[in-house]
């Protein structure tokens, strides 16, 4: 049976982009590729800023709901209102660590401590970051962390961490979804990781 050209060629394409994306698929990250000492600034940049370990953010203002017998007729929900944007980071994770080559202030001993970065206190003060901050899990086990000590660290930006206490976060490969939220003053900020991405050289590093 005979192919016209042009569908053969377009079957060929599709092949090889398949093939292509599985190919992808199969090499490892450069952080289980490469010792942390051959990382490149590229690669440490990625790593603290889009990795399973930083997700970047917004900070956003819920709209004040409005009383049911007030609330207008045939409208669409207001929007959240989006303000600065940064990067929440699992600062105390194994290869966040390594890519800074920093160890965590003691404070934070037996902790889960994230960063968040670029977004402004404003009229927030830490003793505010702190009352704020939540750890929660969104899986068949829920569960709610607060913070436990709060403290700004000096990089190119402040960094605002938080710790919550391990022992009180029971964070595995079978937990689904692990959400970060905290209050800089008017600005909500929200994160969500994955734990089951969150692997470095194939063990959970949180």
């Amino acid at each position: 049976m005979s192919h016209h050209p042009r569908e053969l060629s377009r079957r060929r394409l599709l092949y090889l982009a398949g093939a292509a994306a599985r190919l992808a698929a199969a090499e490892p990250d450069f952080w289980d590729a490469k010792p942390p000492d051959e990382w490149s600034v590229a690669d440490i940049y990625q790593l603290v800023n889009r990795s399973p370990w930083a997700k970047p953010v917004h900070g956003f203002l819920r709209p004040t709901p409005r009383a049911p017998d007030v609330a207008p007729r045939g409208r669409a929900p207001v929007p959240d209102i989006v303000g600065p944007s940064g990067v929440v980071t699992w600062e105390s994770s194994q290869p966040v660590r390594d890519a800074l080559k920093t160890p965590l202030p003691g404070a934070f001993a037996d902790c889960y401590v994230l960063g968040v970065d670029g977004i402004p206190l404003g009229t927030a003060s830490v003793d505010d970051l702190k009352e704020s901050a939540a750890l929660r899990s969104s899986g068949k086990v829920r569960w709610t962390v607060r913070a436990q000590a709060v403290l700004e660290l000096i990089r190119t930006s402040p960094v605002y961490a938080l710790g919550f206490p391990r022992a009180a976060a029971p964070i595995g490969l079978d937990s689904v979804e692990i959400v970060f939220e905290v209050q800089f003053g008017r600005w909500l900020v929200e994160a969500r990781f994955d734990p089951r991405k969150m692997l470095y050289h194939g063990q959970l590093a949180v």
